[in-house]
């Protein structure tokens, strides 16, 4: 069983696609955008001085 990332990969020759990188790189940076807010988040919670 391989995804469909693993099938493209092969069935282009072994390159990755402009597209595919530009939409990983895309998923990298949402990943970290909500890691960030969450962390934030819980820091604002815990040094709350109202």
């Amino acid at each position: 069983m391989s995804t469909p990332l693993v099938r493209l990969f092969r069935r282009t020759g072994g390159r990755l696609t402009p597209v595919v990188i530009f939409f990983e790189i895309l998923l990298v940076l949402a990943a970290v955008l909500i890691t960030w807010f969450a962390v934030y988040v819980l820091y604002r919670l815990v040094n709350d001085e109202s």
